[in-house]
């Protein structure tokens, strides 16, 4: 749970989370002619701390993955994409084959 890979993966789903909760608020508050800001942006705060309590609440009751299911499983990242900078100050190289 303290790695990397799991907190970018809690960030992803409280983002998309926060994205899907304010189209469908602000969709849902426009059919009824008024838009009110402050309610959407307090769903939105809501959904989103509900989320990423939800990933750790899950990552607690498996193997530390956010996902309840264990369909989703996380493996450390490279040093490269932890840090796009090498230690000398340059971008790492990468080679395609």
């Amino acid at each position: 749970m303290w790695t990397l890979a799991f907190w970018r993966a809690v960030a992803e789903r409280a983002l998309k989370t926060a994205a899907q909760t304010a189209i469908a608020t602000i969709g849902t508050t426009a059919a009824f002619n008024e838009v009110r800001w402050p309610v959407i942006g307090m769903v939105v705060l809501l959904a989103t701390v509900l989320s990423v309590l939800m990933s750790i609440a899950s990552a607690a009751t498996t193997d530390g993955s956010p996902s309840l299911s264990g369909a989703e499983t996380l493996t450390p990242l490279p040093r490269h994409a932890v840090d796009p900078v090498s230690d000398a100050g340059t971008p790492p190289t990468t080679t395609l084959s």
